[in-house]
Order: C-alpha cells, then sequence, then structure tokens
C-alpha cells in the first residue's frame, strides 16, 4: 500500500483486499500457498511460479498430503499470483516511460 503514492489507487487497492472472506474449508489450501510462496525463488529478473518438485519437496517434508485437486487449487492460486506479477512489471515500466519524457 505505501508504494500506492496516488490517494484514489491507494484506496482502490484497499478496496480489493475486502473481498469476501475465505471459505473456512478453504483455509488450508491458502495457508499451503502462502508457505510455499515465502520460498518461492527468483532468478534475479523476478519470482519464478512455483516448480512441481517445490510443491512435492514441501508435501515430503512437511507431512502435508495434498490430492490431486488439492495441487491444482495452488497451482491456480500461483498462476493468478503470477499473472499480477506481470500485470506489476508492465505498470512499472511504462511509469519509467513516463519518467524518461
Amino acid at each position: 500500500m505505501a508504494r500506492a503514492k496516488d490517494l484514489k489507487r491507494r484506496e482502490e487497492l484497499e478496496a480489493e483486499l475486502h473481498g469476501a472472506p475465505l471459505p473456512p474449508a478453504a483455509a488450508y489450501l491458502w495457508g499451503t500457498f502462502l508457505r510455499l510462496h515465502t520460498r518461492r525463488g527468483n532468478n534475479g529478473f523476478g519470482v519464478l511460479p512455483l516448480s512441481w518438485s517445490e510443491i512435492d519437496a514441501f508435501c515430503r517434508l512437511s507431512g502435508v498430503r495434498l490430492a490431486p485437486w488439492e495441487v491444482e487449487i495452488v497451482e491456480a492460486l500461483d498462476d493468478a499470483y503470477m499473472a499480477e506479477q506481470v500485470k506489476d512489471a508492465k505498470a512499472r515500466a511504462e511509469t519509467k516511460k513516463g519518467d524518461k519524457r
């Protein structure tokens, strides 16, 4: 939020954060995604998507057993996160272009 310098944009971002509450039955999948997310790698240009080997290692080492459909949910959450990263990178690039003019 602190990066949103424009007050209107900041208010929009804060409004997005106040969406529908997470159903309790899905909370464990969100928690799994967050645990994996905090340990994701990067290549120096940005974050990398979660790999199957990372998900597999997490399951083996943590004792969490995920059914195939649960892995698909974690992958979908990661896809959504990565899509937002791309949008953010494009917006930053456009801002830099505007600053150079």
